[in-house]
């Protein structure tokens, strides 16, 4: 997997949106970037994709990985998880609710400067998330905040917010770490956005290259690079071929089978991050017979695991069990693992009077695995006289019928709370199936009430749910690969595939 966007709608359809803007022969005769950097450890070059419709509006509508990635060093958040997937402070140091959790008091970290030199305040906390509230914004973040009263947030003094909401909510520390909802200063966005991260920007051109430099105000601890140069192109390939020929020092997307190839040759190291990363199958039950759970079940039953880890990922993976991951503080679901089952997936399709099944699955392939689970998916599925055609479409054509696919590609690099708001229950724009289950969505109300050392077990019980009654086929949880060349020291495996969101103490050696 390369390093990954946040999920579709409120996820994917936080807008993915790439084009060929630079062409991979062209690229081959440049020389290559300045490695210079202003000062410290020098200038890291990554690689990404091609995205021409970016901007550095870190709440606009469209939100590329390649956004996402120069999102990550240039704005905060309140909270963050950090690598190992752990929720830990930063604007923020402290929330606290009232007796029922429909009061939220946060307290600011203090001497805290924006990349202008500016302070930052609880007057910049309350503009963004009003921003980030306010529907005609269109912002991808806002189903993690719909339960803010907009008119209920205030400064009580200056590093100290108020936020009232329209119903009480007890996991409201978690919802902030999510990357969509990061604090700009108040007035900023979205024509000139100012945020605290520990870089800055010194040249933008869309579907290009971003320069940025390191932030010598930041208030944590500082970056040993003197700058970030991003660099976009069109293709996982093109990446390739730029790292190989030291045009960059970092390929954020790699298929497993180049990965695999370069890792220990001609100077090119792999940061392999583990985690809970998934591609999975999506089963719309607004589409007949995808709204019969015997279908679903069986179609469940006809994917091999094993080959999806072998043959789609390169090993790369680990069989998954079609629900979605857990968080760190949570032990795994007591759940027997489901193996392929050809002669019970055939009962069942008999059952649902289904058995000339035939059905296309779609794919944008944006992302390393997506083509190759699908026909894996396609090469079982004929086992059991199903017939599954491989259809594979364009970004922009995959989102503008996002919701009325049959049968499609997802995928999700989100812990599993922000997954539950944006993508699992009824209405929300990540819910491109459509489920709509009432056990599950009761439980979800239990854990938006519940205190935290009674969540994990809330969660176990919706994950059988998923399991049993779900619209996904989740065969495996996928790593985010990363290749490099070897001078590049520090890197950091990140159980949520961002590990260029920790470049603290990345250098790159001359």
């Amino acid at each position: 997997m390369s390093a990954t966007p946040a999920r579709r709608p409120s996820s994917r359809l936080l807008g993915i949106a790439t084009g060929a803007v630079l062409i991979a022969a062209a690229l081959a005769g440049c020389a290559p970037p300045e490695r210079a950097g202003n000062s410290g450890g020098g200038t890291l070059r990554i690689a990404a994709a091609t995205d021409p419709g970016e901007s550095l509006n870190p709440y606009a509508s469209n939100q590329s990985p390649t956004q996402q990635l120069r999102s990550a060093l240039l704005y905060e958040g309140l909270t963050r998880l950090d690598h190992t997937g752990r929720r830990e402070w930063r604007l923020a140091t402290d929330m606290t609710a009232n007796a029922d959790f429909s009061e939220w008091t946060i307290k600011l970290r203090p001497g805290v400067k924006f990349t202008d030199g500016s302070d930052f305040t609880s007057a910049d906390v309350v503009a963004s998330i009003k921003y980030l509230r306010d529907p005609a914004h269109a912002v991808q973040g806002l189903a993690f905040i719909e339960k803010i009263d907009p008119k209920a947030v205030e400064a009580v003094d200056g590093l100290t917010v108020r936020v009232g909401l329209s119903e009480p909510f007890a996991p409201f520390k978690e919802i902030w770490a999510n990357v969509l909802l990061p604090m700009t200063k108040a007035g900023s966005v979205p024509e000139k956005p100012i945020g605290t991260g520990p870089f800055s920007v010194k040249d933008f051109a869309a579907g290009r290259q971003s320069k940025l430099e390191r932030f010598d105000g930041y208030w944590g601890d500082k970056p040993q690079l003197g700058g970030v140069d991003i660099i976009e192109f069109p293709s996982q390939q093109a990446q390739a071929n730029a790292l190989l020929s030291n045009q960059v020092d970092i390929a954020s997307g790699a298929t497993p089978t180049i990965a695999k190839s370069f890792a220990g040759k001609n100077g090119i190291a792999l940061l392999d991050s583990k985690g809970d990363f998934t591609l999975r199958i999506g089963l719309n039950t607004t589409v007949a017979p995808f709204d019969d759970l015997r279908v679903r079940q069986a179609l469940r039953l006809l994917i091999d695991r094993e080959q999806v880890v072998s043959n789609a990922f390169g090993g790369y993976a680990r069989v998954a069990n079609d629900h979605e991951g857990g968080t760190p503080q949570c032990v795994a679901p007591d759940i027997p693992q489901r193996k392929q089952d050809i002669e019970q997936a055939k009962r069942l399709l008999a059952e649902a009077g289904q058995s000339d099944l035939s059905f296309s699955v779609t794919t944008d392939g944006l992302l390393p695995g997506m083509q190759e689970l699908a026909q894996v998916f396609s090469e079982n599925a004929a086992k059991a006289g199903v017939k599954v055609a491989v259809n594979v479409v364009t970004v922009p054509e995959l989102l503008s019928k996002w919701g009325q696919w049959p049968v499609f590609i997802d995928f999700n690099p989100i812990p599993y709370l922000p997954t539950v708001i944006g993508g699992l229950l009824p209405g929300r724009v990540g819910n491109a199936t459509h489920w709509d289950n009432p056990a599950f969505v009761g439980l979800a109300d239990q854990l938006f009430l519940a205190p935290e050392h009674e969540q994990c077990a809330i969660m176990n019980q919706m994950h059988k749910i998923e399991h049993e009654q779900g619209t996904t086929i989740t065969p495996a949880f996928v790593n985010v690969l990363m290749p490099h060349r070897s001078n590049v020291r520090g890197l950091v495996p990140d159980v949520n595939g961002r590990p260029l969101s920790f470049l603290t103490n990345v250098t790159v050696e001359s």
